[in-house]
Order: C-alpha cells, then sequence, then structure tokens
C-alpha cells in the first residue's frame, strides 16, 4: 500500500510542479507579508490555498470513482484523460505563441496592489480565490484528480494522495512563509529576486509543464484502451 501511494505521489509531481511554477501565488504571499497582520497573514493564505488545492483533486477523484468501473481506466475516465491532454497541449502552444515580452511580469494583476493591508481572514480568503479562478490551476488540479482515481484508492487514500499533491504544489510559498519566520532579514532578497525571475519567464515554463503533461494524459490513456 504505502509503495503504491509512493508511486501516485510521484505520477502527481508534474501537476504540482505545474502549480508551483506559477508566480502569482508566491507575489501575493511577498505582498501579504507585508501587512499589518504579517507572517499570521502569510500563513493563513498558505493553509487555505493547500486545503483549496487539495479539495480541488479529491473532489475531482471522487467523481471520477462515481464513472463506470468505478475507476480512472474506464472508458469515460480515459476520454476524460485524453480530452484533458489534448486541451493542455493546445494551451502549451497557445501560451508560448502569446507570451509577452520576456522583461514583462503578465501575471501579476492589478487588483494585487490592494494586498499589502489584507487582515488574516482577507489573506485566507486570497488563499481560496487564487486557487479557484486560475484556470491553469484548474487544469492541474482536474489532471491530478484524474490520475488519483486511476489509481483505485480508498477514500481515505485518496484524500491522503489530494493533501500530498496539494503540499508539493505549495511547497514555495510554504517555504516562503516559514523563511519569515525564522530569518526574514536573510530571505528577503535572495526570494523576491526569485519571484521576479519567475514573473519573467513563467509563461514559457508553464507552457513546457502543460506540454509534456498533456502528452503522458494522452499517451498513457492511448495506451490503456
Amino acid at each position: 500500500m504505502i509503495t503504491h501511494m509512493v508511486d501516485v505521489v510521484g505520477d502527481l509531481l508534474p501537476y504540482a510542479v505545474g502549480v508551483a511554477l506559477s508566480p502569482v501565488p508566491l507575489i501575493a504571499v511577498f505582498l501579504v507579508l507585508g501587512a499589518p497582520a504579517g507572517k499570521a497573514a502569510g500563513t493563513a493564505l498558505v493553509a487555505a490555498r493547500v486545503v483549496t488545492v487539495a479539495g480541488v483533486a479529491t473532489i475531482v477523484a471522487l467523481l471520477a470513482d462515481l464513472l463506470p468501473e468505478s475507476n480512472g481506466t474506464s472508458p469515460i475516465g480515459l476520454l476524460l484523460r485524453i480530452v484533458l491532454g489534448a486541451v493542455l497541449m493546445v494551451w502549451a502552444v497557445v501560451q508560448i505563441v502569446r507570451r509577452p515580452d520576456r522583461n514583462e511580469s503578465s501575471d501579476q494583476p492589478a487588483w494585487m496592489a490592494t494586498m499589502g493591508n489584507a487582515s488574516v481572514l482577507q489573506a485566507a480568503r486570497i488563499g481560496v480565490v487564487l486557487s479557484t479562478v486560475n484556470v491553469k490551476e484548474l487544469a492541474f488540479g482536474a489532471g491530478a484528480g484524474l490520475t488519483i482515481a486511476a489509481a483505485d484508492l480508498g477514500a481515505g487514500a485518496t484524500v491522503a494522495a489530494a493533501a500530498g499533491y496539494a503540499v508539493i504544489a505549495c511547497l514555495a510559498t510554504i517555504a516562503v512563509v516559514v523563511a519569515f519566520w525564522f530569518a526574514e532579514d536573510r530571505v528577503t532578497g535572495p526570494l523576491d529576486q526569485t519571484r521576479v525571475w519567475l514573473g519573467r519567464n513563467s509563461t514559457v515554463l508553464v507552457a513546457l509543464v502543460l506540454l509534456v503533461i498533456g502528452a503522458i494524459l494522452v499517451g498513457e490513456s492511448l495506451n490503456d484502451l
């Protein structure tokens, strides 16, 4: 059982990396950490985000289990994976073709300017919003959920796998908050440079991840038909 779970988590890594490469949550955490509530608000944002990311994957996995044959290898489940994979690959091409200038960060919306005054409750709400309105993250979450469903786990193991996926997907923001709690002065500069680099290069990085995941979904599903 443990070996099987490790294999499932390994299969979820590409989806988690796709989520982790988005600079928007990292930027949001930096801004919220500068609020009066500071570290508590940042912790609330990350906690809410982890729960929401896990929730999306869990819901998709449990819904997929309701399909005929009750697992992700049913014809309908395989068809869903093929469609999702094809959409991700097309999306990857569109992302590359329409990518902004490399020196510009296109992922930071204007409303982020208000995060500097976020309370703990507002920060938690931001964490939920960041994980539910981003279509790319939802697509990765759907892929993760279908992968979990294909593993034919029980309900408890499904939730555990989704939680593992969420922790890995949010690892960068978790690390930032932990670093701010224990070594704020020393990590602010390097982490800010990392955030800027991700903002400039995230479009291509995410597009490559989309392409790889899409190809994996289509290839494995066609092989299982």
